[in-house]
């Protein structure tokens, strides 16, 4: 027995050594198993904060084309309230209009009318004083002959 001994000694360490070098295998694989997980979830952590980043980007120019959208809603509805007050506004001054057009037609009836009835009190002045014309000249031939 005392032979053995080296022997199963010398089993044992091949033995041993086997196990030692199935675990560190085993251990190599597990180590680039964990290598690889954590390069996925410091990739996964980087794709998060990037797609938080881009969420918060996104939100804000959210935010600023409502503001956006209501400045322009505003001013649109500030324009919309003074056309319609320009419109009003036109109407009334071509209501003024229409109502001065037609008092200037009535002025120029009422000028044309008097204008007529000067130019017959012209001929009727013309004719009279034609008549005064005569009617002094025969005073004047009838006091010569007196």
């Amino acid at each position: 027995m005392s032979r053995a001994l080296p022997i199963f000694n010398a089993l044992g360490c091949l033995i041993l050594t086997g196990v030692v070098i199935l675990q560190w295998n085993q251990e190599r694989r597990l180590n680039t198993t964990l290598d690889h997980l954590e390069t996925e979830l410091s990739t996964s952590v980087e794709q998060a904060t990037t797609e938080s980043k881009r969420g918060k980007t996104l939100d804000h120019d959210i935010a600023v084309l409502k503001e956006s959208l209501e400045i322009t809603q505003r001013a649109n509805d500030a324009n919309t309230r003074s056309l319609q007050s320009k419109e009003t506004q036109a109407n009334e001054l071509e209501s003024k209009l229409t109502a001065a057009n037609a008092q200037l037609e009535s002025w120029r009836t009422t000028i044309d009318a008097r204008d007529e009835k000067l130019r017959a009190l012209n001929q009727e002045l013309i004719a009279t004083r034609a008549r005064l014309d005569e009617a002094i000249a025969k005073l004047k031939a009838s006091a010569t002959r007196e």
